[in-house]
């Protein structure tokens, strides 16, 4: 794709993409997702043994034993997201099946993913933090007088509208890390992706309106076994739950892959 091209972004396509990536590849995702948890399970019976000797920690008067057991479990989970990720990408874009200790890489691809996802978490930060500062400067009436809150208002959401879509612009070169793309940097996805901000938003839009559409079945599924009792049911509604809570996980992993798919490869959406 030329850089001079500036392509705009097919909000619903993107979506169904991602929507359709995901439902395609459930089960991969699921025994990626499985894999993990698995491995996990040795941490988590060391920790509870080792650190809490079999008592639960008190959630109330934390001590530094917890704070060192949650840092570690919060590490492994980072990293096993990353590896989760880095193989999602993958196989969305390259329908490629691990082998193997593949299912767990942890290779030099996982680190550089690692490193660009923390350069970019700290950007959309540092756009947050100010959108923050300037909200409780602005509220505080000192600068404005009475029209400081709603000002402040409108400006944090003019900030926080900034900051998501400065995360969807360069979380697009995620996926160029997984498959090895060294042209699509955060330089290139900030350049690819410019004059896209009416597109996000309905991206945006209709992403919220899918995830909803997503609770609602799930919820009327609750509600409906409750008032019924009935044990089918009542297990029907779990596995509708896990499975919706599964494929929105799945969905808003594709995100990214979804636009580097766009504007990092330079492909148009296929037909669904």
């Amino acid at each position: 794709m030329p850089q001079s091209e500036t392509r705009k972004l097919p909000p619903m396509s993107a979506l169904e993409f991602a929507i359709h990536r995901s439902f395609s590849n459930f089960l991969f995702g699921l025994r990626l997702m499985l894999g993990w948890v698995i491995l996990q399970l040795p941490l988590l019976a060391a920790l509870h043994y080792g650190v809490f000797q079999g008592a639960m920690p008190d959630l109330s008067a934390p001590t530094p034993r917890f704070y060192a057991a949650a840092a570690a479990l919060g590490l492994f989970n980072l990293i096993a997201s990353i590896s989760f990720s880095v193989n999602w990408h993958r196989r969305l874009l390259l329908s490629e099946s691990p082998r193997g200790l593949g299912w767990f890489r942890l290779d030099g691809v996982v680190w550089r993913y690692l490193f660009r996802f923390v350069i970019i978490g700290i950007i959309v930060a540092i756009i947050a933090g100010v959108a923050t500062a300037v909200m409780q400067t602005l509220a505080g009436g000192e600068l404005l007088g009475p029209a400081g809150p709603p000002v402040g208002i409108a400006v944090a959401v003019i900030l926080g509208l900034f900051a998501l879509f400065a995360w969807y612009r360069l979380s697009s070169a995620l996926p160029a890390v997984a498959v090895d793309n060294r042209e699509y940097g955060l330089a290139a996805a900030w350049r690819a992706t410019r004059r896209n901000s009416l597109r996000y938003l309905g991206f945006t839009f209709w992403l919220i309106f899918a995830l909803a559409i997503g609770n609602g079945l799930s919820g009327g599924a609750v509600a409906a076994q409750e008032a019924l009792k009935n044990p089918w049911l009542t297990a029907g509604a779990g596995l509708l739950a896990v499975f919706l809570s599964l494929l929105t996980i799945f969905v808003t992993s594709s995100i990214a892959t979804s636009h580097f798919y766009f504007f990092g490869e330079g492909r148009d959406y296929p037909e669904i």
